[in-house]
């Protein structure tokens, strides 16, 4: 019976197969530029394979998508042995040049770049496809909608160049730029308008300002993300059921920056806060390595006082840094706000889920060349193994970039394990800066008056960071020989180790001509994270001659303040500093503090008794866009010991682009009623600066500079000062490492009654 079936089954499947007819040919009718072999790639159909409708049609739909084809149907006849299947082809044309005609106010460039950020870019030498030329006119069009080109129109155009080929042409007649003339809150608002108004980031009202920054745009595709923000800012101010209804566009007529009248947009948005809602009971739920008090202690909310989303969200920041820093790498900070109407107070609970430790398991670093990596790796206070501490890691990329030997140009790329996400790989990409210093050089600068100079140093000599110098140097005023070398690590730990022997000669007009031949010995080491301490130790030999200037009466005077002679100097100063400012040649934010008492006497040698005690501070803050604010002030005091008077070249004389940067080298301080430079005995500068990168190594710097010298009798006073006022335009050349600089400065005070408040300096390197 079974054979039987079986028999029967294999009849009967015979017999469909026997009946289901095969592809006996395909033939493909229209097309030029697209071989048949091209298009039968596409097919899942071949020619000997069974006949299936259903296929076919699928075959159909891929075929179409390829976007090939502005026409297309497939046929089948009945053939002597079969199906034969006919493809009627209509080919597109192939765009042969792609031309963007418009106007000033939107560049090709942008058009090409938006393009490619949402994939529709089209491209010479591809199919002409009318669905993508639509994508890419939306997309055109809202390019020219962020531009406040709301009223531009677009229009494309095919020129056909023969050989089934053409010119796509995108028309763009851009009309005028629509500004925003005023924004206009309406209902029962109880804030502010200014503070909301700070909320409309891409619709600002048109000034002179946000003309600059083109913040007064209008921009309809932005007005939604603007009325979210609006609400944001009102549960910020605890308005946490505030309602912001859609906005009305009103065309009006305003003068412009230019008092001319001009067509703007007036933006009519409905608000209603509603009532004001305070803050109720606060939890901290779900942690277990940090305490809850101290979580509560981060709470930047408190009951009873208004609620506020702001605070909430520096809530959460605060509690993530914290569990970053102590290698929660994952941790999450969920608040769960229950309002209570009745009462209009908010109780919110933060969720911690702390997740696990993370780890560093492996670091490496990309792109030094020269620079050994365990120069860089011992300024990582972060080991592989160690909990992957985000501060400690913040913290060691800093102290990376200040060694002056590398720039940490691109992020860190930080990879965790896909198997383990506990075990981190980190690499640091980082770019060598030039090294070597070689220059040779003629020129005049006021402090050193005409030379001829050849210089060599290198800030990592043997790729371990080992500093070297050497000065060549012969001028009018000054003349420098000079040869230094330093070890920033011995016997690898934190301790450095310098010397620089050195032959001296400078001559300050009217005050004095000073010859110097020693040598300066150094000794540091890292104290705790940034703090260091430095031990230097000076001896030189020290010779003065007597200057002297003649008057307008060809009377000769000399300077009756200190004696000519020689002199043995030995000097000891200890130095403790701290400084988080990420470069020394860039700087753009941190702080350094610098504390030092120099002491010299007979005790270590020498015949000059005197004490010099300095304190210093420097910060940089970052401010909108790139831009950056500095800040620093340096006082100083010096006073002789065992009754020995302070030596005429240790007294304070200042000026110059390194202090009070409009005025020349050592012209202020104090006189004496003939105006002759007696020298302070304690002094103040303090330096202000706005600092706009404009680009590459170009730098403008907004300058005020302020400082006195005063006798140790004289008062210090910020009402006897003299200050200059001015722009610097400041030019850092890598292959140098160092800045150029122009500084164009207007002086308060006049030091001699024929000069004028205006002062043009050129000077290398930086005020502070």
């Amino acid at each position: 019976m079974k054979r039987l079936n079986l028999m029967l089954m294999i009849i009967l499947l015979a017999g469909v197969l026997s009946a289901q007819e095969v592809v006996e040919k395909i033939e493909v009718v229209g097309n030029n530029r697209i071989s048949k072999d091209t298009i039968v790639y596409y097919l899942t159909c071949r020619e000997g394979d069974y006949y299936n409708e259903a296929l076919l049609k699928k075959d159909f739909r891929v075929l179409w998508s390829t976007g090939f084809f502005s026409d297309l149907r497939i046929e089948e006849e009945e053939g002597q042995r079969g199906k034969v299947i006919k493809i009627y082809v209509e080919e597109n044309p192939v765009v042969k040049n792609v031309i963007f005609r418009t106007g000033k106010k939107v560049k090709e460039g942008d058009i090409v770049n938006k393009l490619k950020e949402k994939d529709e870019n089209i491209v010479a030498h591809s199919y002409y496809s009318p669905y993508k030329v639509q994508r890419a006119k939306k997309t055109i069009k809202e390019l020219l909608e962020e531009k406040g080109l709301q009223a531009a129109r677009l229009d494309t155009e095919l020129i056909n160049k023969g050989n089934n080929e053409v010119d796509l042409i995108f028309r763009i007649d851009e009309g005028p730029k629509l500004r925003v003339g005023e924004v206009v809150f309406v209902g029962k608002n109880k804030v502010p308008d200014s503070f909301l108004v700070q909320a409309m980031k891409d619709n600002r009202v048109h000034n002179l300002f946000n003309w600059i920054s083109s913040k007064d745009v209008f921009k309809k595709n932005k007005l939604e993300e603007n009325i979210n923000e609006i609400k944001k800012k009102l549960q910020e101010f605890g308005y946490m059921e505030a309602a912001v209804g859609e906005p009305k566009i009103e065309e009006i007529t305003k003068k412009n920056v230019f008092f001319k009248n001009q067509k703007m947009m007036r933006i009519i948005i409905p608000v209603d806060p509603g009532l004001v809602y305070r803050t109720g009971e606060i939890k901290v739920e779900g942690n277990k390595f940090i305490k809850t008090n101290y979580l509560l202690s981060m709470v930047k909310l408190k009951p009873g006082e208004i609620y506020s989303s702001k605070k909430r969200e520096k809530t959460i920041e605060d509690m993530g840094e914290m569990y970053r820093n102590f290698a929660f790498l994952y941790a999450q900070v969920i608040p769960v706000e229950s309002l209570d109407p009745k009462n209009k107070i908010v109780n919110v609970t933060f969720n911690i889920n702390e997740g696990e430790v993370a780890y560093l398991r492996r670091l490496n670093f990309v792109g030094n060349t020269f620079t050994k990596d365990k120069v860089l790796r011992r300024e990582m206070m972060l080991r592989e193994g160690d909990r992957f501490s985000l501060a400690m890691f913040k913290d060691s990329i800093l102290r990376v970039k200040q060694l002056g030997l590398v720039d940490v140009e691109k992020e860190p790329d930080i990879k965790p394990d896909p198997e383990d996400p506990t075990q981190i790989d980190v690499n640091l990409n980082v770019k060598e800066l030039q090294k070597n210093n070689i220059q040779l050089s003629a020129g005049y600068s006021g402090y050193e008056g005409t030379f001829v100079a050849f210089s060599y140093s290198t800030v990592n000599f043997l790729g371990g960071g080992e500093t070297l110098d050497l000065t060549l140097q012969q001028g009018k005023r000054v003349k420098n020989y000079s040869f230094g070398l330093s070890e920033p690590y011995i016997f690898d730990r934190p301790m450095t180790v310098g010397f620089n022997i050195f032959d001296r000669k400078i001559y300050i007009p009217y005050l004095y001509s000073q010859y110097s031949k020693g040598i300066s010995l150094v000794y540091g080491m890292r104290w705790i994270e940034y703090w260091r301490f430095n031990l230097n130790y000076t001896f030189q030999k020290t010779s003065l001659e007597t200057p002297g200037y003649e008057d307008s009466s060809g009377y000769y005077y000399y300077n009756p303040y200190y004696y000519p002679g020689t002199y043995y100097v030995s000097a000891i100063e200890p130095v403790l500093y701290r400084s988080t400012i990420d470069s020394p040649l860039t700087p753009s934010r941190g702080t350094s503090y610098t504390a030092s008492f120099k002491y010299a006497g007979s005790f270590l040698g020498g015949q000059v008794h005197l004490v010099r005690p300095r304190v210093d501070l420097a910060h940089y803050q970052p401010f909108i866009a790139n831009h950056v604010l500095g800040f620093h002030v340096e006082y100083m005091v010096v006073k002789g010991t065992k009754g020995h008077e302070v030596p005429y070249w240790e007294r304070f004389f200042l000026g110059g682009e390194q202090s009070i940067r409009g005025y020349d080298f050592y012209t202020i301080g104090p006189r004496d009623e003939n105006q002759v430079l007696i020298g302070g005995q304690k002094s103040l500068v303090m330096n202000f600066e706005y600092i706009i990168p404009f680009g590459g190594p170009l730098y403008g710097i907004v300058f005020y500079d302020l400082g006195n010298a005063w006798l140790s009798g004289q008062k210090v006073s910020l009402k006897d000062v003299y200050t200059s006022t001015g722009l610097e335009i400041r030019v850092f050349v890598p292959a140098l490492r160092v800045p150029f600089r122009l500084i164009f400065a207007y002086n308060n005070r006049k030091i001699y009654a024929d000069e004028s408040n205006f002062a043009f300096r050129f000077a290398i390197g930086t005020t502070f």
